[in-house]
């Protein structure tokens, strides 16, 4: 990483993009933005040099810039006895933070549009931006571990449904304590936590013990009840319920690769080819990774990007999407 950068959403939240310089013989034409998942950080990006797809692209001649949603990393957070609380929902980082971070990389790179790297949650950002008339924004979109429909797929999400009636009575969803907790245990016991995230022969421990450690946030209650819509019939939903995101994907032009991992117990494959299948977009396409693909190691969620094989296998096919989109 070469610096950090400091942008203002339009309703006043501090975000934080860190930005990694192109290196390398080729300056590319447009920058790319990557964007973490629900009570990640940029860390999911470049938890180690050695699987930082944040750094990769770079060095293949690529502005890249990795953003904090608001509440995470060294973006503003919510502090016991100052102005910013919790409350702000799934919805506040579509219509805020996102054309924030896509603003920004327009004006320091001059381009006029900018590929759009979502991980899980940052993938559904980009659909639901797609849904909402965004496609001149993103040059090209990589999707990875992301669905705006988990109804009838077989994600852990769907066990915690019982829970969502909690989430009116807690002032946030202490998930970065519990990763810490369950950091501390990599490498002893394998956890629900741990296979809930990755699959743990494809992770270096010391990585994911990282991760677990300073890449994970307590959540805002109202981004959780949202995002348990997903779980439903018909999928995410507007904070107000009024709009379901699905169906604005059929004016979809942007080209969108979908990436799945074959154990990924967040977002299995016919997770995200559901959600693949209701863009309009006459450039998309879906890679599933693990054994029975070709791969060398099963894939879970997060070491899509970050496990011991993901610079081999995973990063290539990035690789050629985001080139192809490019170029032209």
């Amino acid at each position: 990483m070469d610096r950090v950068a400091n942008t203002l959403s339009e309703d006043g939240w501090r975000l934080a993009l860190h930005v990694y310089e192109p290196s390398g013989e080729k300056t590319r034409r447009h920058p790319v933005v990557l964007c973490h998942g629900l009570a990640a950080n940029h860390m999911a990006f470049d938890t180690h040099a050695d699987t930082s797809l944040a750094r990769h692209l770079a060095s293949r001649g690529y502005l890249a810039l990795a953003v904090d949603l608001r509440g995470h990393g060294h973006s503003e957070r919510p502090t016991p006895r100052g102005e910013r609380r919790f409350g702000w929902s799934f919805d506040d980082y579509l219509l805020y933070d996102v054309p924030a971070a896509v603003a920004y990389a327009k004006r320091v790179s001059g381009a006029p549009g900018v590929h759009w790297i979502g991980h899980s949650m940052g993938g559904l950002l980009a659909y639901a931006h797609l849904a909402r008339g965004g496609s001149r924004d993103f040059r090209s979109v990589t999707a990875i571990g992301s669905s705006l429909d988990y109804s009838g797929a077989k994600s852990g999400f769907h066990t915690l449904l019982p829970l969502r009636a909690l989430l009116d009575r807690i002032p946030f969803v202490p998930l970065g304590l519990l990763g810490r907790v369950m950091g501390s245990l990599v490498g002893r016991v394998e956890t629900p936590f741990q296979r809930f995230n990755v699959w743990p022969s494809n992770v270096d421990p010391a990585h994911w013990r990282e991760i677990s450690h300073r890449g994970f946030h307590a959540v805002s209650p109202p981004v959780m009840a949202q995002l348990a819509s997903a779980m439903q019939r018909g999928g995410l939903r507007s904070r107000d319920g009024s709009t379901a995101y699905v169906d604005g994907l059929a004016g979809a032009t942007a080209p969108v690769l979908a990436i799945a991992g074959d154990r990924d117990a967040q977002c299995p494959p016919d997770a995200a080819e559901r959600t693949l299948a209701a863009l309009g977009s006459t450039r998309r396409e879906l890679r599933v990774f693990g054994r029975s693909h070709g791969h060398g190691e099963h894939y879970g969620h997060f070491d899509l990007v970050m496990g011991r094989r993901a610079k081999t296998e995973v990063f290539p096919a990035i690789d050629a999407w985001v080139d192809a989109a490019d170029a032209t």
